[in-house]
């Protein structure tokens, strides 16, 4: 076995401890797990907790889709397949904005199967595993110096980002839809006036999670405005690719 499928498997083996640390000494329904699916199997259910709520927003193919088995606390959701994950997302917080979860993950189906997805998951289910023994500011990221024996790269974010095409893990360019406000600073300020831009990018690939409260520290309204601008299926838009970048930004509430 080469270095990556070992690196890869060390990731799978840890996902499994965590999933029992949080069904043991996480309250049952703490944690929502909202998912973008598109045409993945559900092999990723292997690695959630049974105790939690696990909501699949199912944007593939109806007459296809292999139902996982019988779980009470799974919820499946059909969904046109606008956008990426970040419609999927804006979808669950507006309608669910006034009974959200206590805390709120959010990932794509596809998080097992890509190394980066995985390890990013990784590192936010492992601090959400230790939510009883540390304190959080109530958002839960990929940020960590030194993970699983391995130092992390800080990648820094560009305020000037501009994206007009982008190439899939299969290799599949796409043109994207400009964004109505641009660059990302700009789309930023303009939605969130009150929040600060971090300096890293710390959750890429769409995967994060936040306590109701910070999600709930944006007014409705303005996720309503955003997705607005997705209307289109089967396209992708350059601004939820900056929403990709900007999720620590936007759901990290200000020091008072």
């Amino acid at each position: 076995m080469n270095r990556n499928k070992l690196s890869f498997k060390k990731y799978l083996i840890y996902l499994k401890i965590l999933k029992f640390k949080i069904n043991l000494f996480i309250p049952k329904n703490t944690i929502e797990f909202i998912i973008s699916h598109y045409n993945e199997d559900f092999k990723y259910l292997d690695y959630l907790p049974e105790n939690q709520i696990i909501t699949i927003y199912y944007k593939g193919n109806k007459s296809v889709i292999e139902l996982p088995k019988k779980n009470l606390n799974i919820n499946i959701i059909y969904l046109k397949n606008i956008g990426k994950e970040y419609h999927t997302y804006l979808t669950h917080i507006i309608n669910r904005y006034e009974n959200l979860s206590k805390i709120n993950f959010f990932i794509s189906a596809s998080f097992i199967n890509l190394k980066d997805r995985t390890r990013n998951f990784t590192k936010i289910y492992n601090k959400i595993s230790k939510i009883k023994k540390e304190k959080f500011n109530g958002l839960y990221t990929s940020e960590d110096k030194f993970f699983l024996f391995k130092k992390e790269k800080e990648k820094l974010l560009d305020p000037k980002m501009r994206i007009f095409n982008h190439t899939t893990s299969q290799k599949i360019m796409h043109n994207m839809i400009p964004s109505e406000i641009f660059p990302l600073d700009n789309f930023f300020a303009t939605y969130f006036k009150n929040k600060k831009l971090d300096k890293y990018i710390t959750s890429l690939n769409g995967i994060f999670a936040a306590n109701k409260e910070n999600i709930t520290s944006i007014d409705k309204e303005i996720y309503k405005s955003i997705i607005k601008e997705y209307k289109i299926p089967q396209r992708d838009y350059e601004s939820g690719h900056y929403l990709e970048r900007l999720y620590p930004s936007i759901f990290r509430l200000n020091e008072k």
